[in-house]
């Protein structure tokens, strides 16, 4: 549940003046540090922790890796969200950084071995249904966010959808 008004100010969370996101800001795409996963993809394995809703792979990134990640993208210029938000949208306060970068998403997808293990054929037909036709890739539109004490995402329906 988001805080109150009240609790929210306590917290110091800034609803009002804060530096709002919008699509005119052009945001130059980091310098991503290499995907270096080195586990075979023979003991990774893909989990339905919500039937037809969430998939996770447990491990796909060793601790090094997501050791070197979380440092870099902590340097990343992140942005706290506006606390009044548009008209149908959910509730969300917290930090983002937000780049259209297509080819750290094809990098992801292509050189991690994660297109290869959503697409085993072992798992192929069990998950056709999940997917919901035929998989391309990753979304280009890469979004990294964080949450400080105090800070929220209200309760909310996430609704994708590719049109081909």
């Amino acid at each position: 549940m988001p805080p109150s008004n009240k609790k929210t100010k306590k917290a110091g969370i800034e609803t009002k003046g804060s530096p709002k996101i919008t699509a005119d800001a052009p945001v130059q795409r980091p310098q991503w540090p290499p995907l270096q996963l080195g586990r075979p993809n023979d003991i990774l394995s893909l989990h339905h922790l919500m039937p037809a809703q969430i998939v996770t792979v447990s491990k796909f990134w060793s601790a090094a890796l997501c050791k070197r990640y979380v440092t870099f993208l902590s340097s990343l210029p992140l942005v706290t969200t506006p606390g009044v938000p548009k008209k149908g949208d959910a509730v969300r306060v917290n930090d983002r950084f937000q780049v259209d970068d297509p080819d750290f998403a094809s990098s992801l997808w292509n050189s991690t071995g994660l297109k290869e293990l959503v697409l085993r054929e072992d798992v192929e037909q069990e998950d056709e249904k999940f997917w919901g036709g035929e998989v391309l890739g990753l979304n280009p539109n890469i979004r990294i966010y964080r949450y400080r004490q105090g800070q929220f995402f209200d309760q909310h329906c996430e609704l994708v959808m590719c049109i081909l």
